[in-house]
């Protein structure tokens, strides 16, 4: 996105582990960052960095935003899944800022992805290879508070020679986001599989530094729907003003193939628990099953043909399941 100009992403990542353009050139004074964003999200159905956390945003821009206000260098966007749709969503949040904050954001393709999160990791330090170290943020957790940021950037900034990594602490655990330096980059790319940043820092322990934050919803990481909506409320997204989803229901044999279908896709498309969202043409609708099957009690379709439909649709859908849980009997 270097520029301001549209989401470029670069497929072959591996290839780019000596481009030495001016544009991605780090700087030793400045923090870089990697923004872990290409999980398959296979145990929540939607791709969840991609759902609603107050007007203008989405779990993926509010990292971001973090990001940006904490690391005055490059901020290197990690996408797999839906990675168009995610593209756009940068693209379109990063139009509405002031300055040239898109110029430092480069978001780029994990083709990877499915392998597990080291993959994520070793194509973000491969962009990164001239920093002095990254700060790796992960995507779906949202609530990290600038002040504590602001600690864990003293901390990095004033770490002695010896410390070759920096993490946020909760009660004495290692949780992110997590400094590494440059000097762990080699350990990185030997990770495989499902293993992140964990695994390096645990082989390291006595050169790991920690900024204890305490126990707080800083570290809340939405892997469900459940999560999502706690945090949803208590942020304030859950209020946000939405059109209003025509409510239908439908004898369930009806759609019973389509459910069916769903159901058998290699991530289901849950929205929230019994409620699966559904690409449609037309008007975007909530049909609600009359009796229940296979677990499934309401399907919501809408069109999602392009990566803005896509987007509104999972945000429309969300902020009406949202709403229901509020007044269920609305």
């Amino acid at each position: 996105m270097a520029g301001g100009g549209s989401v470029h992403l670069w497929v072959q990542y591996g290839l780019i582990h000596r481009k030495t353009t001016p544009e991605i050139r780090g700087c030793m004074h400045s923090i870089d960052a990697i923004i872990l964003s290409a999980g398959r999200a296979s145990r929540f159905g939607v791709p969840k960095f991609l759902l609603p956390a107050g007007e203008g945003h989405v779990l993926l821009t509010r990292v971001l935003e973090r990001a940006l206000g904490i690391a005055d260098g490059r901020i290197v966007v990690i996408l797999g899944r839906k990675a168009r749709v995610a593209g756009y969503a940068l693209e379109r949040w990063l139009q509405t800022q002031p300055g040239s904050s898109g110029s430092r954001v480069y978001p780029v393709l994990n083709p990877h992805y499915p392998q597990g999160q080291s993959t994520s990791l070793k194509a973000g330090i491969r962009v990164l290879y001239d920093a002095r170290g990254a700060l790796v943020f992960l995507a779906d957790m949202p609530a990290v508070q600038a002040n504590q940021l602001e600690q864990l950037r003293h901390a990095i900034l004033n770490r002695g020679p010896e410390i070759v990594a920096v993490t946020a602490g909760e009660q004495g655990q290692i949780r992110p986001p997590v400094f590494l330096s440059n000097q762990l980059f080699p350990e990185v790319e030997r990770l495989s599989g499902d293993q992140g940043a964990r695994a390096v820092l645990l082989a390291n322990q006595g050169i790991v530094e920690q900024v204890e934050w305490g126990l707080g919803p800083w570290f809340c990481d939405v892997d469900d729907w459940q999560t999502y909506r706690d945090l949803a409320r208590k942020s304030g997204w859950a209020s946000e003003p939405f059109v209003p989803l025509l409510r239908e229901t439908h004898p369930t044999s009806e759609i019973e193939a389509l459910v069916d279908a769903a159901l058998a896709a290699e991530i289901v498309p849950w929205l929230s628990p019994g409620l699966l969202l559904l690409a449609s043409e037309g008007e975007t609708r909530w049909l609600g099953l009359h009796p229940s099957h296979r677990g499934v009690h309401g399907v919501i379709l809408g069109p999602a043909q392009t990566p803005a439909a896509y987007l509104q649709l999972v945000r429309r859908a969300s902020l009406a399941a949202l709403a229901v849980e509020n007044h269920p009997s609305g």
